[in-house]
């Protein structure tokens, strides 16, 4: 095993390492059984040459054979130190378990204290936002509330690097290994470096945590392992991108730069020339949740008259980016945009009678999400008796399946493919039932329901009374039921429609 050897490296007459027991020039590249520490200069200028910090490193004795390809816990506890610091107890590995006297762990030279985090409670919120929106593509928690003794990553936002006993030209600090992961690694990204800079404390903060499951430095602006400058939030590309970014004077730890001013070079732990950051974390962690798209159908309103090749006009973002808006006609899949304006036009072959439009918006991590209305070629109904079927009933000008029919308005449901127009609504007793849209204070659910506010859309609700009488009588269940204050607590399953 090899003992803890800090690599300095000085130009311009800045250090850019922190003082550990053993100073040495160092220059080996990464090897397969070698682990190190990345301090990361706060105002890096990249894909130029030039003399600027660059990384101090420390080899470790992790052993990558001793570390289990699966993680042992997906949180990452993001730690402000408020109110009086973060006391970090020196030794020989950087572990973010607490003891009785410190809250973590690193290779210092004695016990330090990190000085809180010193910008609004408002920034720190922003902060907080920002960190669970770059990770939700992948399963990865992040926490404002200490585990320890539970296994768990951290990273301590807070403080300068002068705390430490580092350089002042330093904006985050972490380990770094070959190894699949650090077990419970602890970082470090130096708030005070940033001030109230949002982007720039979230992105520091996720690649030093990153650097503790491997991901290396690429030349991408936009994802957060880069040294590029770049305006606005940094997420992990989902794409090869070359490593780099971060040379100076031909080579980065021993590894030869060369490419556009000399900042691309081969990955470390001889994995190749590119990395793909979102496929590191999925091979990880897994798939997150990430926040679906915004999506609303501007054109044409809900039951509106339209002609054969009616044009839909749909928006749709999302702060990840949008990769698609889809158009959905009757369950078929018609046309698709890559970029707005997203304005379609319907087939050209629709008969006359009532027809679902969809338009389905995925970003770019292929969450998705619909927006729906159903529409009338020819002449709408007025009532159930001038729809073809027996038991549709009409609402709103379009014919729908009633009551009487299977999945129709009022049946019993578990789920969106239970009912004829996808959407199954449960209120906060449990009740759920197969809904339509509706327009509010419009009066178009038939007799034994009424139009419910049910987020921001209304939906025929069998028993309720929204005071306007009804249009039309299509039968169906009877007796109220009681909803009380639950209205807006209406949750919906959609229907997926294979695609």
């Amino acid at each position: 095993m090899k003992r803890v050897l800090l690599g300095a490296v000085t130009l311009a007459s800045v250090l850019c390492a922190p003082a550990f027991a053993e100073t040495g020039t160092v220059d080996l590249p990464f090897g397969l059984d070698q682990g190190d520490s990345i301090n990361e200069d706060a105002s890096p200028v990249p894909l130029v040459s030039a003399t600027r910090p660059t990384t101090g490193w420390v080899w470790s004795d992790l052993d990558p054979a001793s570390v289990p390809h699966a993680v042992n816990t997906n949180k990452v506890y993001i730690n402000p130190c408020k109110p009086n610091g973060c006391v970090v107890r020196g030794g020989t590995s950087a572990t973010s378990i607490d003891n009785s006297s410190s809250q973590g762990g690193w290779p210092l030279s004695g016990t330090r204290t990190l000085t809180p985090f010193d910008a609004s409670d408002a920034v720190w919120n922003e902060v907080v936002l920002c960190l669970k929106d770059v990770f939700s593509p992948f399963g990865v928690e992040i926490v404002t509330s200490n585990p320890s003794p539970a296994p768990h990553f951290e990273i301590m936002i807070a403080g300068s690097p002068q705390d430490l006993g580092m350089s002042s030209g330093i904006g985050g600090v972490s380990p770094f290994s070959c190894a699949e992961h650090i077990p419970n690694s602890l970082v470090f990204a130096f708030q005070n470096v940033y001030g109230a800079n949002v982007n720039e404390i979230c992105a520091t903060a996720a690649q030093e945590i990153a650097h503790s499951w491997r991901l290396d430095h690429v030349t991408d602006a936009s994802d957060p392992m880069t040294y590029a400058p770049y305006n606005g939030r940094r997420r992990f590309k989902d794409a090869p991108v070359t490593c780099g970014s971060d040379c100076t004077n031909g080579s980065y730890m021993g590894l030869t730069c060369s490419g556009t001013n000399n900042q691309t070079r081969t990955c470390s732990c001889q994995t190749g020339p590119t990395q793909n950051s979102a496929a590191r974390l999925r091979l990880l962690f897994g798939t997150g949740t990430p926040t679906p798209p915004t999506v609303t159908i501007s054109n044409p309103k809900l039951g509106a008259s339209v002609a054969p090749g009616f044009p839909v006009i749909a928006e749709a973002s999302d702060d990840n980016g949008i990769q698609r808006v889809e158009l959905w006609v009757d369950g078929v899949m018609t046309s698709q945009l890559m970029t707005g304006p997203f304005a379609f036009n319907a087939p050209t072959t629709l008969a006359d009678g009532t027809h679902n439009v969809k338009v389905l918006a995925y970003d770019i991590y292929g969450t998705a999400k619909d927006a729906n209305v159903q529409v009338v070629i020819g002449e709408p109904c007025g009532k159930p008796a001038d729809c073809p079927k027996d038991t549709d009933t009409c609402i709103g000008g379009r014919c729908v399946p009633g009551p009487g029919a299977q999945g129709g308005l009022g049946s019993t449901c578990n789920s969106g493919p239970d009912c004829a127009s996808g959407q199954c609504a449960t209120d906060a007793s449990g009740a759920k039932y197969c809904v339509e849209n509706c327009e509010l204070g419009e009066g178009q659910c038939p007799d034994d329901f009424g139009c419910l506010k049910a987020g921001d859309q209304g939906v025929c609700w069998p028993g309720y009374d929204d005071g306007t009488g009804g249009i039309c009588s299509a039968g169906g269940p009877g007796g109220a039921v009681s909803l009380g204050l639950a209205f807006a607590a209406m949750l919906f399953a959609r229907r997926r429609r294979k695609s």
